[in-house]
C-alpha cells in the first residue's frame, strides 16, 4: 500500500474516532458528529481511489467520489444501494450558520453507521 493511500487511511480513522467518541457523550454535538462521519467517508473513499490511482478532483461530493469508486469496482453499489452519498450535505450544511441545521440523534446514528460500514467496505478491498 502506498504511502499516500496510508495517509487516506489515517485521516479517516481519525475522524471516525472522534465520531466514535463524541457519540458517546451525553448531549453530543450531533452536527459536528456527522461532520466527523462525513470525512471520514469521503476519505476512505479517496484511500480506494488513490490506490487504484484514480484521478479525481478535489471534492466532498460524496456521490462523485462513489461514481469514480463504481467505475473501478461494481462492488461499490453497495455502498449507493446504502446512501452513504446522503452523508454530503454534512460536509458543508451542517458547518455554517447560513444553511443553520442541526442533525437529530436519529440521523446522527444513521450516519455513524454509514461510516463504519464504508470503512469495514473499504478496508476489505484494500486488503
Amino acid at each position: 500500500m502506498s504511502e499516500q493511500v496510508e495517509k487516506w487511511l489515517l485521516k479517516a480513522e481519525h475522524d471516525l474516532i472522534v465520531a466514535r467518541n463524541e457519540s458517546k457523550i451525553e448531549g453530543a454535538p450531533t452536527d459536528v458528529i456527522c461532520f466527523h462521519c462525513q470525512q471520514a467517508v469521503e476519505k476512505y473513499l479517496k484511500a480506494f481511489l488513490t490506490h487504484h490511482q484514480v484521478d479525481m478532483r478535489r471534492t466532498h461530493n460524496i456521490a462523485e467520489l462513489l461514481t469514480l469508486c463504481i467505475e473501478k469496482d461494481r462492488d461499490f453499489e453497495e455502498l449507493k444501494k446504502r446512501r452513504i452519498y446522503e452523508l454530503t450535505i454534512y460536509a458543508v450544511q451542517v458547518r455554517y450558520p447560513d444553511d443553520f441545521y442541526i442533525p437529530s440523534p436519529e440521523e446522527t446514528t444513521e450516519a455513524l453507521t454509514m461510516a463504519e460500514y464504508t470503512r469495514a467496505f473499504v478496508m476489505r478491498k484494500l486488503s
